[in-house]
């Protein structure tokens, strides 16, 4: 799997039509699992008051019941984080959708939970725009998260934000380049 640059993130962005009937939830959906790293399953199952009180969140506790293997686990919301929750919030507002605490964060029209597989139809329809040849998928998102956090901080707390069990499932999103090792063997 290659995992996607920031310029291939934008362009994938860009392509989507804000003026579309989902374009601004569709959006803000990716915005928001590229910087949570949150598996589908787990960004579908979020509600309102998961995210969102009076304003966005600095802090989501994520629910066992909806994380992978029923570990709950803390993630910190970055400013872009709360910046795609509140867009998602202003979009359920502005289309009349459920808003109530216990809502999806994502729905489709009938004002049910989006499902984990229309989420990847989402990105699958805008990745096939003609002259875009992206290779953008929910879980390519995860990687991106990943990756950008293993460059940042120790593995043990990349490890955490992402609620592997095991360690050894969290060190193949460390990414060495050949100025790292050139620079490892410089001294």
């Amino acid at each position: 799997m290659r995992i996607p640059d920031q310029e291939t993130i934008d362009r994938l962005l860009a392509v989507i039509p804000e003026r579309s009937p989902f374009g601004l939830r569709d959006h803000a959906m990716i915005r928001l699992a590229l910087y949570t790293g949150l598996r589908v399953a787990e960004l579908t199952g979020l509600t309102i008051q998961d995210l969102y009180t009076d304003t966005p969140r600095k802090m989501l506790d994520l629910p066992y019941q909806i994380a992978k293997g029923r570990r709950s686990r803390r993630i910190n919301l970055s400013e872009k984080a709360q910046a795609a929750i509140q867009d998602l919030v202003d979009f359920l507002h502005l289309r009349g959708l459920n808003t109530q605490p216990d809502a999806p964060i994502l729905q489709d029209r009938r004002h049910q939970k989006l499902p984990p597989r229309e989420v990847q139809r989402a990105i699958q329809k805008y990745r096939a725009t003609p002259n875009l040849d992206l290779d953008i998928t929910p879980h390519s998102l995860r990687h991106a998260f990943a990756t950008d956090c293993a460059k940042n901080g120790p593995i043990f707390m990349v490890q955490r934000l992402l609620g592997h069990k095991n360690i050894d499932s969290t060190t193949i999103y460390l990414h060495a380049s050949q100025a790292d090792y050139e620079k490892m063997v410089a001294r």
